[in-house]
């Protein structure tokens, strides 16, 4: 993870306490085992839960010419896609993906059925519950998000605000992480977008439920289990408010950036 909170202590060679970024630039060779008479190709979807944090994470497992399997990984909500998975076993219902780079292992157990597996994610000294679902299909994209009516409206009226490119400072004691987010409209005209620490080199944080109502703008970072609450300004050039995360409360305001 990026900003302060009380996150996992999760064993990484970066400085992120949610280490799935590691990977990034890390990328080693992927070693394939075979499957035995296990057919486990698909993505395989499940989303991993530490207090306010939650990652959706998909294993996407394909079989090589050679008929061995292989597979990567994406954590959707931190923007990384093709985490190289090193060992890939499914043999008599039992499934273990080890990624080295972030030193995490999965181990669980298939249900009869073949469409669901529950068992443990396991990383440096911790184990957490994970399932894993099975769906069909070579790539993994973010669901479109479930909003209430109330709540689509308020963020069809975000895209329509906020569009564009933001830049603000958090205050952490005595550093200073500069943070970029960026909003944009989808087909259906709902508000989508990321967000970048720029000091700590994490970017593609996946922002949800952007909603602007009567000058207040919510949005969340699950991925880090952040929380931003502020008011637009008149003009629309300008957030002030509060980020939210891990049971602290810190200033954060934004200035929309001019239009390239």
């Amino acid at each position: 993870m990026t900003f302060p909170s009380r996150q996992p202590k999760l064993k990484t060679p970066m400085k992120n306490a949610i280490s799935l970024l590691a990977a990034i630039g890390l990328l080693s060779p992927v070693l394939a085992f075979s499957a035995a008479t296990n057919d486990a190709t698909g993505n395989w979807k499940g989303t991993l839960e530490v207090g306010s944090v939650k990652l959706r994470l998909v294993f996407k497992i394909n079989k090589t010419a050679g008929g061995d399997l292989n597979a990567k990984l994406d954590s959707l909500d931190q923007g990384v896609r093709d985490i190289p998975v090193d060992t890939v076993i499914v043999k008599n219902k039992a499934m273990r993906l080890e990624v080295k780079t972030i030193d995490g292992v999965y181990e669980g157990t298939i249900d009869a059925a073949g469409t669901k597996a529950i068992g443990q994610w396991k990383q440096g000294a911790q184990a957490l519950p994970l399932t894993l679902e099975r769906g069909q299909g070579a790539e993994s994209t973010s669901e479109a998000e479930k909003l209430s009516p109330s709540d689509l409206a308020a963020s069809k009226q975000a895209a329509q605000k906020l569009a564009g490119t933001w830049n603000g400072t958090l205050a952490v004691g005595a550093a200073n992480l500069r943070l970029r987010l960026h909003i944009s409209k989808t087909a259906a005209g709902a508000a989508t977008g990321t967000m970048d620490s720029l000091d700590q080199g994490a970017n593609g944080f996946l922002v949800s439920t952007i909603t602007h109502k009567e000058g207040k703008v919510h949005f969340e970072v699950s991925g880090i289990g952040g929380v931003y609450e502020g008011t637009l300004a008149a003009d629309g050039l300008a957030l002030s408010g509060h980020w939210h995360q891990g049971g602290q409360t810190m200033p954060l305001d934004f200035t929309k950036a001019p239009p390239k």
